[in-house]
C-alpha cells in the first residue's frame, strides 16, 4: 500500500502540469485589471482569496461596466461557480473514508475544474495526502501568474498596456472554441448567450432599465436554463466530456 508521503508526491507530480497551465491564464486575467487600473495589493489579495479565473474575469467585467452593488458582486460569483458544488458532491464519494471534515472543507477551495478531473480518474480511494500534494503547485501557479502579469504590464507603455487588454478575450476564446467544435450543442449554447448577451446590452430599453452587472447574471441564468431543458446531456455527452478532459489533460 503506498504510504502518504508518496501519495502526497504523486499529488505534486499531477499538479505540475495544472500549475504551468494557471500561470498563462492568470497573467491575461492581471494585464485585464491593470488596464482597469486596479490597485495590485487589493488585486493580488483577491486573487488568493477568490480561487477562479472565471470569477475573476467576471468581476473585471462587471468593474468595467460600473457595477457598484456588492450583491451583484456575489450573486455573479456564485452563479458562476456553483458547478464547483456538484464538484465536491460527486468528489466526496471518492475520499476515503479517513479523510476527515477539517481536510475536506480545506480542499474545497482548491477544488477547480482540473483538479477535479484529475481526481476522478485516480483509481481507489483518494486520501487526504494526495488532495494536499495536488494543491499547491496549481495555487502557486495562479499566484505567480497574477503577480507576473501586474509586474510585466506595469513596465510596459500606455499604447502596449491597452493592446494588451485583448488577451483576456483571447483566452476565453481558448476555452470555449475546442468544446464547440466537438459539441454541437456547446455551439448552440455560446451562440444562444451571445444573442441574450446582445439584447440585453445593445437594446437602449432593456439596458437601461438594469443595473450595471445584471445582464451577465440574467444571461447564464437563461443559457443555462435553456439549455437544460432543450439540450439534456445524453450518455454519449458524457463520453464525449470525459475524453475531451482526457485530451486537454
Amino acid at each position: 500500500m503506498i504510504n502518504d508521503k508518496e501519495l502526497f508526491q504523486k499529488g505534486l507530480k499531477d499538479g505540475i502540469a495544472i500549475g504551468i497551465s494557471y500561470v498563462p491564464a492568470a497573467m491575461a486575467i492581471s494585464i485585464a485589471a491593470v488596464k482597469q487600473n486596479l490597485p495590485f495589493g487589493e488585486w493580488e489579495l483577491m486573487s488568493a482569496l477568490l480561487y477562479s479565473s472565471s470569477a475573476q474575469a467576471a468581476i473585471l467585467n462587471l468593474i468595467s461596466n460600473g457595477a457598484t452593488a456588492f450583491f451583484i458582486y456575489i450573486l455573479t460569483f456564485s452563479i458562476m461557480n456553483f458547478r464547483h458544488v456538484l464538484f465536491s458532491l460527486s468528489l466526496s464519494q471518492k475520499l476515503d473514508s479517513k479523510v476527515g471534515m477539517f481536510s475536506r472543507v480545506l480542499f474545497a477551495p482548491f477544488n477547480t475544474d482540473e483538479i477535479y478531473s484529475i481526481i476522478m480518474q485516480q483509481t481507489g480511494k483518494v486520501r487526504s495526502s494526495y488532495l494536499l500534494g495536488i494543491s499547491i503547485v496549481p495555487y502557486i501557479g495562479q499566484i505567480i501568474g497574477i503577480t507576473s502579469g501586474f509586474l510585466f504590464t506595469k513596465s510596459l507603455p500606455e499604447s502596449l498596456k491597452s493592446a494588451m487588454g485583448i488577451t483576456l478575450y483571447a483566452v476565453f476564446l481558448a476555452l470555449v472554441v475546442p468544446p464547440m467544435r466537438k459539441s454541437m450543442q456547446v455551439l448552440i449554447a455560446v451562440v444562444l448567450a451571445g444573442v441574450i448577451s446582445w439584447a440585453l446590452e445593445c437594446i437602449p430599453a432593456v439596458k437601461t432599465s438594469l443595473p450595471a452587472g445584471a445582464p451577465m447574471i440574467i444571461c447564464t441564468l437563461l443559457t443555462c436554463t435553456l439549455g437544460a431543458i432543450f439540450m439534456p446531456v445524453s450518455s454519449e455527452d458524457e463520453e464525449l466530456e470525459e475524453e475531451m478532459k482526457k485530451s486537454n489533460m
